[in-house]
């Protein structure tokens, strides 16, 4: 099981050359049926941005969207730990 955004901002942050912050994130949860469009409520959750020094976005992470997992950003995490 991933651990929580906020644990992963964290241990992001400790990287060199990366900071990580959690903005509340949104997903529009409408959906279209042929020409129509039936209304959602939509979702809310925390969405994780991590960039790099030169402020340039390296992962958008929303986690309000269905079937997003912090899986993601732990495979993510992994492949900029381990020295290749």
């Amino acid at each position: 099981m991933a651990r929580r955004l906020k644990t992963l901002a964290k241990e992001i942050n400790n990287l060199p050359g990366y900071t990580a912050e959690i903005v509340e994130g949104y997903c529009n949860t409408d959906r279209k049926i042929g020409r129509l469009r039936s209304p959602g409520k939509g979702r809310y959750g925390n969405q994780l941005i991590v960039k790099d020094l030169q402020g340039n976005v390296v992962l958008d992470h929303n986690a309000a969207e269905t079937y997003r997992y912090n899986e993601e950003v732990e495979r993510w995490l992994e492949d900029h730990t381990v020295d290749k």
